[in-house]
């Protein structure tokens, strides 16, 4: 028991948390090493602190005093934070976990606080070992007292010690019959007598007493039957030992014991502790959290038996590093140091967290008793595991694009760097360009502009080895390192990614991709790879200057495709709105010129509605405010897209001005009157007209009636009121059926 006490005096003395103890008035007991360095105080400086105040500044006393009162009344561990004010004058936040520690009779005697550190624990080690020496000392020097009596239980011999052990003068010892005594008998001694001269075996017993001034004590008795020369038991020796002092001490010994476990036990690190014999004497809750493992089944077990909740097998583990240099245990380890006599390590360890597994870092000290010899060893881990992620996220956030996962300019130029040494030649690099990323991000906006660019490097990626170092290196543009490359299997390589470039546009998507590429190709007498990389650079450019306009216009014809396709969803929308626009042009003598541009209106004034979401255009109820003014963005898109097609250029500057009201309440430029171009105020008429008489996802179709009247009841202020006039004049003559 002793060794062990001290095994854990020493496991406290090393553990990372700042210890603190204090009795109730505030007077410190003990601190630990680490106490004093977060504080900045020596041992000393902090005993002699005022006890009302101590180390907490005015503003922080209440904390204190609540949470002791809580803790106090309770009896619960209580967690509290509070500032330090260090010696330097510096406030350090701590955070203090806090246990009460009870008498036998459960009155409170002082409380003890964890603030993260072992220095405060090795020193109350120190202390709880200079208790095991008082202890040691009371045991080694204790008195004995002897005595000798025959069969029928008369004393014929007695020495001071026992005398001084029951208070008794000597005349009335001899006079005490051991068999009869009252206190004896009470005790139980007379049956021990009888059982050690019945069997003629030493019995070793133990029992309280009462002195004759009333103290009780604790007797453990050596009864020895004594023979005459013929073998036959005429008597028996006693050997007295009050060891009231040592059963205090034993039990103060395992009380320590306990709290040392206890401590252990309340640590949030998981911790374990074996002895030299490499069996477990601790494992501790966070322990059992981590590994699965119940205290129970690992306690006392050897032969590398701790290896298997940690990798499914036994074997050495970290905590063996204490006991002597092994390479093979260190290689297995991400990371070892050690500092004095300590350890430090970080490994994957599989079979933690349910098998699972997790990373973790362990701190592991070697333990040793007074006479400096190595009785053990302590190991600490902790979970490491969403650091260990976060490191290997912004590794790979440092070397990849974030939108593509490709790899980015930096580890391009890395790379380039060790493909310019000459070990790697030939070397190519080809540089891509995505073609109208720009005019996406425009008209359909950003989210669209990523989505092309993933595919693009999702294209891209595909088309190249797994060794061709594949990189987004800006914003639309790409490039490729080959290395051990001729200029035939570079241009083979930008063969196969112009193949998938074309299988990608035959599945119909609702962006065509265009991608610009040329290459070059280094020998060994080239002047250098950033050369090499300008010359790729250059020869693509060229090549874009040819091919971006009609890549532009690849993707606006894919636009007015996608606007025709959507227009089954409103039922032929546009074929009556270029007939009700035809109609209103008719009867105010437009030019026919002038119609066929109408029509061309009719037919794509909403094509900027392809940058808005489906969500939006189809939603059943009315648009929130935010919705509406992603709604009202379609003249803007529909413009950059018009004047990016040359068939539509004639009519962008109406499909941006179409939504504008008479009165100059509409958007985009809020244009008044005749301000707005005629061809947009006969839009605005005839769209108007045929929404309100035909089903729309947010209500049902108005009477024919009901829309004329809604019309002129909007006349003058969303309307024209000379072509509202115009408009209803010609449908009351061309007799239109009822919509109901």
């Amino acid at each position: 028991m002793i060794e062990h006490t001290q095994l854990f005096a020493k496991a406290i003395e090393v553990l990372t948390q700042p210890f603190v103890a204090r009795l109730l008035d505030g007077s410190m007991l003990m601190c630990n090493r680490a106490f004093c360095d977060i504080t900045g105080y020596s041992e000393k400086e902090l005993r002699s602190m005022k006890k009302k105040h101590g180390l907490v500044p005015p503003g922080w006393v209440d904390y204190k005093t609540k949470a002791l009162e809580e803790l106090c009344r309770t009896g619960q561990p209580q967690r509290f934070e509070i500032e330090y004010l260090r010696k330097d004058g510096s406030h350090l936040p701590v955070e203090i976990l806090i246990y009460l520690v009870n008498g036998a009779d459960s009155t409170p005697l002082y409380y003890y606080m964890f603030v993260n550190d072992i220095t405060k624990r090795r020193q109350a080690e120190e202390a709880l070992q200079l208790s095991e020496e008082r202890y040691r000392q009371l045991i080694e020097n204790a008195p004995l007292g002897i005595a000798v009596f025959d069969t029928k239980g008369q004393i014929k011999t007695v020495n001071k010690a026992l005398m001084q052990i029951f208070g008794t003068p000597e005349d009335e010892v001899m006079r005490i019959n051991v068999l009869e005594y009252p206190p004896f008998v009470q005790a139980g001694l007379p049956g021990d007598i009888h059982k050690c001269m019945e069997t003629g075996e030493t019995v070793v017993t133990e029992h309280p007493y009462t002195t004759r001034w009333g103290n009780n004590i604790h007797l453990r008795l050596h009864l020895t039957p004594l023979r005459d020369t013929n073998g036959v038991i005429n008597g028996v020796q006693a050997i007295l030992e009050d060891f009231t002092d040592r059963k205090r001490t034993e039990e103060e010994l395992i009380n320590a014991h306990q709290k040392l476990m206890d401590i252990i036990e309340s640590l949030p690190d998981a911790t374990f502790v074996i002895d030299k014999d490499r069996k477990v004497i601790a494992w501790n809750q966070a322990m059992e959290e981590l590994t699965g493992t119940p205290k129970a089944e690992i306690l006392g077990k050897g032969d590398y038996a701790y290896g298997v909740p940690l990798y499914g097998e036994p074997r050495p583990v970290m905590i063996d590093l204490a006991f002597g240099e092994d390479k093979q245990t260190e290689e297995k380890y991400d990371y070892v140091t050690k500092e004095g006599n300590i350890f430090y390590a970080e490994a994957f360890l599989p079979a933690v967290r349910g098998g699972k597994g997790a990373y973790l870092w362990g701190k592991i000290s070697r333990l040793y008793d007074r006479e400096g010899r190595l009785i053990g060893a302590i190991e600490s881990i902790r979970d490491i595991t969403e650091r260990k992620r976060t490191e290997e996220q912004l590794k790979y956030l440092s070397l990849h694009d974030p939108l593509t996962g490709l790899y980015n300019r930096t580890f391009f130029e890395d790379s380039m760097r060790r493909a310019g040494d000459g070990r790697f030649s030939p070397v190519g690099i080809i540089v891509c360009d995505l073609d109208g990323l720009k005019f996406i991000n425009d008209t359909l906006g950003h989210d669209a502009g990523d989505s092309l660019l993933e595919n693009a490097a999702a294209v891209i990626e595909g088309s190249f080895r797994q060794s061709d170092i594949v990189s987004r290196i800006g914003g639309d543009e790409f490039a490729i390192l080959l290395i051990h490359s001729d200029e035939k299997t570079v241009e083979d390589a930008c063969n196969r990614l112009r193949h998938a470039i074309d299988r990608y546009n035959e599945a119909r998507p609702e962006i065509p991709l265009s991608i610009s590429m040329r290459f070059a190709v280094s020998t060994q007498s080239d002047h250098g790879i950033n050369e090499l990389f300008k010359e790729a650079d250059n020869n693509m450019y060229r090549e874009k200057l040819h091919c971006s306009q009609s890549a532009r216009s690849a993707i606006v014809q894919t636009l007015m495709k996608a606007l025709e396709a959507r227009d089954f969803i409103t039922e032929g929308h546009a074929v009556r709105l270029q007939e009700f626009v035809t109609i209103l042009a008719g009867a105010i003598d437009l030019p026919k010129r002038n119609i066929s541009d109408l029509n061309l209106l009719a037919k794509f004034h909403d094509i900027g509605k392809v940058g808005v979401s489906d969500n939006i255009l189809f939603k059943p109820g009315n648009l929130s405010s935010e919705e509406a003014a992603e709604m009202r963005r379609h003249c803007e898109i529909g413009y950059r897209i018009a004047q990016s097609a040359p068939d539509l250029a004639p009519i962008a500057e109406w499909i941006l001005k179409h939504h504008e009201w008479w009165n100059g309440k509409g958007y985009p430029q809020g244009l008044k009157g005749e301000e707005i171009p005629l061809e947009c105020r006969i839009l605005a008429i005839a769209d108007a007209y045929d929404a309100m008489t035909n089903n729309r996802p947010y209500r049902k179709a108005m009477t024919h009636h009901d829309a004329v009247r809604e019309l002129k009841r909007c006349s003058g202020t969303q309307f024209d009121p000379h072509l509202v006039d115009k408009f209803v004049d010609v449908l009351s003559k061309s007799a239109r059926p009822e919509k109901t």
